[in-house]
C-alpha cells in the first residue's frame, strides 16, 4: 500500500522489487519483530531515506509486500457471481497459508487495530474493485459481495491462525458451498 509518489526524481521499479522482495524474505527469517525498515534497506542495498520516501513506515511497506498496492483482478476475468466467491475463498485461503503473511499477522493485526487510516485504506482499496465486479452497482449486490469477502477472509484467517488442524480443503469446500447461494440472489 505505497503512499502517493514524492516530488523529486522518478521512482525505479527495480528498487521497488527488490524492496518488496526483501520484505518478504525478511518476514519468513525474521518475523515482524525483528524486522525493520534498516535492515531491509541495508539487505536491499539501498538508502533508508529511499524506503521512507516510498513507503511512510513497516506497516505500509509489509502490506505492499503482501498485497501489493492495488489488488490482482486478473482472478476474476470472465467469470459470474459464482466463480467470484470461489475465487475469494480460494484467494483468501491461498493468502493466510502463506509463510511470509503468516509471519507478518501478528504485527499487522496490531497495526491496522491501531491505525484506522491504514484500516481503512486498506479495506477501500481492496475490497472496493473487488466487490464492484460482483455487486453490479446495486446496494444488496454490494452489501453480499463485502459480506461474502468479510466471511471468506475471517474464515481463511481464523482457519489459518486458530483452527489450524481444521483447516482442511474439506473445510473450505464446505465453506464454499455454505456461501455459493448468495450469487444466486
Amino acid at each position: 500500500m505505497s503512499q502517493a509518489p514524492a516530488p523529486g526524481r522518478p521512482r525505479e521499479p527495480r528498487i521497488d522489487a527488490e524492496v518488496l522482495a526483501v520484505t518478504r524474505e525478511m518476514l519468513i527469517e525474521l518475523g515482524w519483530d525483528r524486522l525493520s525498515m534498516r535492515g531491509i534497506a541495508a539487505r536491499a542495498g539501498v538508502g533508508r531515506a529511499a524506503l521512507t520516501r516510498r513507503w511512510s513506515s513497516k506497516e505500509h511497506l509489509v502490506l505492499d509486500a503482501l498485497l501489493g498496492s492495488a489488488p490482482d483482478l486478473e482472478p476474476y476475468d470472465g467469470i459470474d457471481r459464482r466463480g467470484w466467491i470461489e475465487w475469494v475463498v480460494t484467494g483468501s485461503a491461498e493468502l493466510f497459508a502463506r509463510p511470509d503473511v503468516r509471519a507478518a499477522l501478528p504485527g499487522l493485526l496490531t497495526a491496522l487495530r491501531d491505525h484506522e487510516d491504514l484500516r481503512n485504506a486498506l479495506w477501500r482499496t481492496f475490497s472496493g474493485p473487488s466487490t464492484a465486479l460482483f455487486s453490479e452497482d446495486t446496494d444488496r449486490g454490494a452489501l453480499d459481495a463485502r459480506a461474502v469477502l468479510v466471511m471468506a477472509a475471517g474464515a481463511a484467517l481464523f482457519g489459518s491462525l486458530i483452527a489450524a488442524e481444521d483447516d482442511t480443503p474439506a473445510l473450505r469446500a464446505r465453506i464454499l458451498e455454505i456461501l455459493l447461494p448468495v450469487a444466486d440472489r
